[in-house]
């Protein structure tokens, strides 16, 4: 888990030149490519589960890793500042601010369905549908 962590950010470095291509090529608009990853496991040299997240959208900058400790695993707008709670109620709150706050920056729906979250621990992975978003 602490080798991927560390080399999964050199890795989308490395692919992102790849995908602007492809957009270009299909004449997408290169402005919407984007992503966000989580990668989530169990340590070994922690003992417990871990997160990093990773983000790009321009290959002229390097994917931004961040570390998740104990927290939403989809930091920034519209969740920054938001206290971190694991609370179903919580996470559905948050799903719906965030899908509302997707839809408006896009001015159409492209977010919106059913929230699920997934709860890991060691040995175990459990998938909970907390509702609409």
């Amino acid at each position: 888990m602490e080798q991927l962590s560390a080399e999964l950010g050199l890795v989308i470095d490395q692919l992102w030149p790849n995908y602007e291509k492809a957009v270009a090529e299909a004449s997408l608009p290169l402005e919407k490519l984007g992503t966000e990853l989580v990668l989530g496991g169990w340590s070994p040299k922690n003992g417990r589960m871990v997160a990093t997240a990773y983000a790009t959208s321009d290959s002229s900058r390097r994917t931004v890793v961040q570390p998740l400790d104990g927290g939403l695993a989809s930091p920034g707008e519209p969740l920054a500042g938001r206290p971190d709670s694991f609370a179903a109620a919580d996470l559905l709150a948050a799903g719906k601010s965030q899908a509302a706050w997707l839809n408006n920056q896009e001015g159409r729906q492209v977010a919106g369905g059913r929230l699920l979250a997934g709860f890991l621990q060691k040995n175990q992975a459990v998938v909970k549908d907390l509702g609409a978003i």
